[in-house]
């Protein structure tokens, strides 16, 4: 019986809105189920990557399949399959909108019209929103939160809603430290109990190196795929990071210093 793969890529090029070359001959496997990181510094292609996985970019050259579905022609069914966290949501904060009506909209979306959130929704939706301890503003109005509960908000969100894949495009970035530990722990322990596929864009690999099983380090191109102790060797890193990438063992632990993200650390 042949392995399911979650991501499959054959010389794929894409380009920025722009014009410029994003990706260039990138070729890669990922089996599914997995949690996922793509890494990489700023302007590695990391969220065209994503972008393109959805549907929303379409390839210059080559193509991609994620479950077996071509990007292009096929996009329709992976969105059905994916609940997506884009890097910069356009929720508009001046739409007087509550914690419960963000939550809920996971599950909304996903259903024909009119649109109504049943019991079952509510109940989804509470307890999404408990995993990254929200639930007790289920009233509040979303605009008068900070960045960081913002962000686990929108998080939560995603947990509500249905399908095999959660895409997150730096769900950490700009988040306080309380944020980051919630945000890492409800996506670790949803991957586990529910072994749904977890794709996260990140530039720092330390906040979520205990629960990676795959890394991408992108640069344009694909520099390297494995674990997470794989993709801590520093030839790779000087390719990606430029040559103040550095990797320090010290009690166990490895380290990688690099100037676009400080420290990343892998035991």
């Amino acid at each position: 019986m042949a392995e399911k793969m979650l991501f499959e890529a054959e010389n794929l090029a894409v380009r920025y809105p722009g014009g410029e070359v994003a990706l260039h001959n990138v070729n890669f496997k990922v089996k599914t189920p997995t949690f996922m990181a793509i890494v990489g510094p700023n302007g590695s292609g990391k969220s065209t990557l994503l972008k393109t996985s959805l549907g929303m970019l379409k390839p210059i050259k080559g193509k991609m399949r994620v479950m077996g579905y071509d990007t292009v022609s096929e996009n329709n069914k992976i969105r059905k399959l994916v609940r997506y966290v884009p890097q910069r949501d356009r929720i508009e904060l001046s739409v007087p909108m509550k914690v419960k009506d963000i939550a809920l909209m996971g599950r909304l979306l996903k259903k024909s019209p009119p649109r109504f959130a049943r019991t079952k929704d509510k109940d989804i939706a509470k307890a999404a929103l408990k995993k990254v301890n929200m639930d007790d503003l289920w009233n509040r109005a979303f605009n008068e939160l900070s960045g960081g509960q913002r962000q686990r908000v929108l998080v939560a969100r995603a947990l509500a809603s249905e399908g095999p894949i959660l895409m997150l495009d730096e769900p950490l970035a700009g988040t306080d430290a309380e944020s980051q530990t919630l945000i890492v722990e409800a996506l670790g322990e949803y991957h586990k109990e529910n072994n749904v596929n977890v794709v996260m864009v990140t530039h720092d690999l330390n906040p979520i190196h205990s629960i990676v099983k795959d890394v991408l380090l992108l640069k344009n191109t694909i520099i390297g795929v494995g674990t997470p102790c794989d993709m801590m060797d520093p030839e790779l890193l000087v390719r990606v990071y430029g040559p103040s990438a550095k990797v320090v063992e010290y009690a166990g632990h490895r380290y990688c210093v690099t100037h676009d993200t400080g420290v990343d650390r892998h035991d």
